[in-house]
């Protein structure tokens, strides 16, 4: 398919018949454009069909209006939505958002981080629960950047995250249903900030409540049979709970006891969290907390367009609460006669 030709100030200024100099000013506001003329330049853009270089109106300046959004996977459902929530948002800022993936490895995400810095970005947000620390603060070096729905909290960055009180209060609604043998999983990555912060919440909580913990690890590479490895060694140690650090994999949890012919939550419950998209519904039917992106995205861009308008303003620690959803996986443990 042939390419057109793209359209320049030059092209607008022969179709409207008048220099350069005057379709840049019309372009831009500029007060001593008249009316008539700056009317005559964008119906000329129009016709021609032209798109402005936000990158180069950003360098003339010196002030960028674009918002840049680093996330771990577009195709996770956690982040995908969040990307859709913080589009909404920058778009009722008047921001423009551009969005790149960072992946789970530190060169990927400084790679990431430099992409955005070189489109000319006003600020980042990085999304991702696998965010590596030097990544994060290579971009606070340079822009404004905040962590948002992450464990990891640096004094050079603002951050944006589910209150972890959520994250106790589900561990003692498990206690409160009579479990007194409780696996938590674990991610056995290092950049899994997140994860690693809602074990520790986690097992704060169970072990405040005098129950006996068990951790079910898990790694990228042990796969489904790994994890049907450690839930076997945790069930024959006479676990009656499982808190997954995530719906995803609370999922592969439920999978896994439902081939070995267990009942959730007869024989073992099951918890989750994120509360995203499918994992919410009703007929899947699982125990979690939802993550309200609505609110979290919100907070983000609110905090971000702050830092992108005042030279000196502080960072931030924002927690936002989430909702607990009942669902049907997790039950009252029972008791050997």
């Amino acid at each position: 398919m042939e390419r057109r030709h793209r359209v320049s100030m030059t092209d607008i200024a022969r179709e409207a018949k008048v220099s350069p100099a005057t379709v840049s000013r019309a372009l831009n506001g500029h007060p001593t454009v008249s009316d008539k003329v700056r009317r005559s330049v964008l119906d000329a853009a129009e016709r021609l069909g032209y798109v402005r270089n936000l990158g180069a109106v950003s360098l003339a300046s010196s002030q960028s209006n674009t918002v840049g959004l680093l996330i771990r996977d577009a195709g996770n459902q956690f982040y995908g939505g969040l990307a859709s929530r913080i589009q909404a948002e920058t778009d009722r800022y008047g921001f423009d958002l551009l969005i790149t993936a960072g992946g789970d490895t530190l060169e990927s995400q400084e790679r990431a981080v430099r992409n955005l810095l070189g489109h000319g970005v006003g600020g980042i947000v990085i999304a991702s629960g696998r965010v590596a620390a030097e990544a994060a603060e290579y971009s606070a070096r340079f822009v404004p950047s905040l962590v948002l729905g992450t464990g990891l909290e640096l004094p050079s960055l603002s951050s944006v995250r589910i209150d972890p009180h959520m994250e106790a209060g589900l561990a003692r609604r498990v206690v409160d249903h009579g479990h007194r043998s409780i696996a938590v999983t674990a991610s056995e990555d290092p950049l899994a900030s997140t994860l690693h912060a809602r074990t520790a919440n986690f097992l704060t909580e169970l072990v405040v409540a005098k129950t006996d913990t068990y951790i079910v690890s898990f790694s990228e590479q042990g796969g489904v049979d790994e994890l049907g490895r450690q839930v076997d060694r945790a069930l024959a140690d006479g676990v009656t709970a499982i808190m997954a650090g995530s719906d995803e994999m609370a999922l592969q949890i439920l999978e896994y006891l439902n081939i070995s012919g267990l009942r959730c939550p007869q024989d073992v419950s099951v918890t989750g969290f994120d509360g995203i998209g499918a994992y919410r519904s009703s007929l899947l039917g699982l125990t979690t907390i939802e993550q309200p992106v609505d609110e979290l995205a919100h907070a983000a861009i609110k905090l971000m367009s702050r830092h992108m308008n005042e030279e000196h303003a502080q960072t931030a620690q924002i927690l936002v609460p989430g909702r607990f959803v009942k669902g049907r996986t997790l039950g009252m443990a029972q008791t050997s006669d």
